[in-house]
């Protein structure tokens, strides 16, 4: 078998930090998984005490059961794979740095905080401050991809300065406040006050909305860049195929209020 499967064992009252737990950090731990030291609450408890073990860690790691108490999962992973069946808590893939994690559910807030690269699926949701700095750094998502296939909450994508993050339903309010560089992909409804305080960066949407008074139109063009950027996002996940039915779209540059050069397009 080539995932160590690891299935919740009981109901959690408190939260449990398993950001111990990464295929890079057990690696060479695999004899003594059982004796792995976790917290849940403010208490140090063994693996063992929450988990039950089966198969062998070759590709990555498979949690099952309602995970939604649990947090860090995934923390500055490295390599390897993660994969949960069912929804987790908050944290999730903060300081990853490289592989991959797919979430067969939903997940809380402060969600690839810091990210520096690797990749993300959301099947579900998602909660507020996706992509933004944790509480130690300054900027958030520096480097990766995030794809989220339901909706986000409020504050995504806050202080980021580079990466992609792609949600295909609704995304609340305040998208990319004070956002430095990177790319940002919706294709559903957004809330209010996009971009404020944006330096640089493009945020593309697919559904026409009202932008802040802080947001100049920059006319109508025939974008031919977003196919060249869709070919290569296709290249890197097969969740980017045919996200660009149209190179037509209404431009938009802000924040003005601070200078900002950065670019919404919305798809005509």
């Amino acid at each position: 078998m080539s995932y160590l499967i690891l299935r919740l064992k009981k109901k959690l009252i408190f939260r449990l930090n398993l950001s111990a737990i990464v295929p890079d950090k057990i690696k060479n731990k695999q004899n003594n998984l059982k004796n792995i030291n976790i917290f849940y609450g403010n208490e140090e408890k063994k693996l063992s005490d929450f988990f039950s073990f089966q198969g062998k860690l070759n590709k990555g790691i498979v949690f099952k059961g309602n995970l939604s108490k649990c947090d860090y999962i995934g923390d500055s992973m490295k390599e390897g794979e993660i994969i949960v069946n069912g929804n987790v808590g908050e944290y999730l893939g903060n300081k990853m740095e490289n592989g991959k994690i797919i979430i067969n559910g939903s997940s809380g807030n402060f969600t690839a905080c810091s990210l520096k690269g690797g990749d993300i699926l959301i099947k579900k949701n998602v909660g507020d401050y996706l992509g933004s700095p944790n509480q130690e750094e300054k900027i958030g998502m520096s480097g990766g991809r995030v794809f989220v296939q339901g909706h986000a909450g409020n504050r995504l994508a806050f202080k980021m300065r580079a990466g992609v993050i792609f949600v295909k339903g609704d995304v609340k309010n305040y998208i990319a406040s004070q956002m430095i560089a990177g790319t940002i992909i919706i294709n559903g409804k957004i809330g209010s006050n996009l971009g404020l305080l944006m330096k640089r960066g493009t945020i593309i949407l697919k559904k026409k909305c009202i932008l802040p008074s802080c947001f100049q139109y920059s006319g109508k063009n025939n974008y031919l860049f977003l196919k060249i950027y869709q070919f290569y996002l296709e290249k890197l996940n097969s969740e980017f195929k045919n996200i660009f039915p149209t190179n037509y779209v209404t431009k938009f540059v802000g924040d003005i209020s601070c200078a900002g050069k950065g670019e919404v397009l919305i798809l005509n």
